[in-house]
């Protein structure tokens, strides 16, 4: 178990942060009358709904590696306050935030290509917004991932898994780490392709789904965003990885099925500046290459002081980041 979820389910850290969102909730003049009732925690994150005399809220504590979660929303909601749900309240070094609770997301209602669309719209123009904000993002804690510094990074980060030692979790082997670099001409390529096209850095959300967007209350608005946790500064193409994967599974079909390319022109119709969707539709393959590259240094973070237990367990999809087969 990771000491954090410990602590999470202690009754002293409950009471606590119970204080802790009565005294958020005095400064806007409502008043907790139910909760918090907490879900189950995960590895990530734990959460809790709060009901008040005004309105429920959510309550949500990041794991001690992706505390930067609650600057990261902080700053997109002053940028963008429609685009995403800006918290009451948060704890920047305690990673807490105590936000509004809008309702449902787009998963709720089903794995429906119109769905998709919508999501992938709200992504790509949320994306677009955003584009040129770096240095905000950065103050946050932010992590930069910029296609043109993938391959050395990418090759510092096999050598620190090759030189663990080899009863270490996350040792990867001679062989499995020659197996690993024999890629490296392909990652340069398609980093290459990347750094020189025409689309901007962004946010690239990183674990993006259909859970991630909150139903808009009008008909023709994009939906809010959630969850950034897992957020990069880096080509915001990289964030169709996980959505494409979740469309192929949920419909059992190729990504040239004709509703997963319905949906992947309604991203790209969100740039239509740098390119059209015909012309920025090469840029697909590259960034999904590189996407989950920038998750394996989210997993180092994440798991820096689980358990040996944990470390084991998750010791597997943090080498699969690394696998460019």
């Amino acid at each position: 178990m990771a000491q954090w979820i410990d602590v999470w389910n202690s009754d002293d850290w409950r009471e606590a942060t119970a204080e802790w969102i009565d005294a958020a909730c005095e400064a806007y003049g409502i008043q907790r009358t139910a909760g918090p009732d907490f879900w189950p925690a995960n590895l990530h994150q734990i959460q809790a709904v709060i009901q008040t005399d005004a309105a429920d809220l959510i309550f949500s504590a990041n794991a001690p590696g992706l505390t930067s979660e609650a600057a990261t929303t902080v700053t997109a909601g002053t940028l963008l306050p429609d685009r995403v749900v800006m918290p009451m309240a948060i704890d920047r070094m305690a990673g807490y935030m105590l936000s509004p609770d809008y309702g449902h997301t787009l998963a709720d209602l089903g794995d429906t290509v119109e769905n998709w669309e919508l999501a992938m719209a709200s992504l790509g123009s949320f994306q677009v917004a955003l584009m040129g904000r770096e240095e905000e993002f950065f103050d946050s804690g932010v992590t930069v991932v910029d296609p043109q510094f993938l391959p050395e990074q990418y090759e510092q980060a096999l050598t620190m898994h090759v030189s663990l030692d080899s009863s270490h979790p996350l040792h990867v082997d001679g062989s499995s780490a020659d197996k690993m670099a024999s890629h490296i001409d392909t990652l340069k390529k398609a980093a290459a392709t990347l750094h020189s096209g025409p689309v901007p850095l962004s946010l690239e959300h990183g674990n993006f789904d259909l859970s991630q967007v909150v139903v808009p209350a009008e008909p023709g608005d994009h939906g809010r965003i959630l969850n950034l946790a897992s957020a990069h500064w880096a080509h915001p193409f990289s964030s169709l990885n996980t959505p494409l994967a979740a469309m192929c599974e949920a419909w059992d079909c190729q990504t040239s099925d004709e509703r997963v390319m319905k949906v992947l022109f309604a991203y790209l119709d969100q740039f239509a500046a740098y390119g059209s969707p015909d012309e920025l539709y090469d840029l697909i393959n590259p960034a999904c290459l590189v996407a989950p590259l920038s998750q394996h240094e989210t997993w180092l973070r994440l798991l820096l002081d689980v358990s040996d237990e944990r470390l084991q367990e998750n010791a597997p999809t943090v080498l699969d980041t690394l696998d460019l087969s």
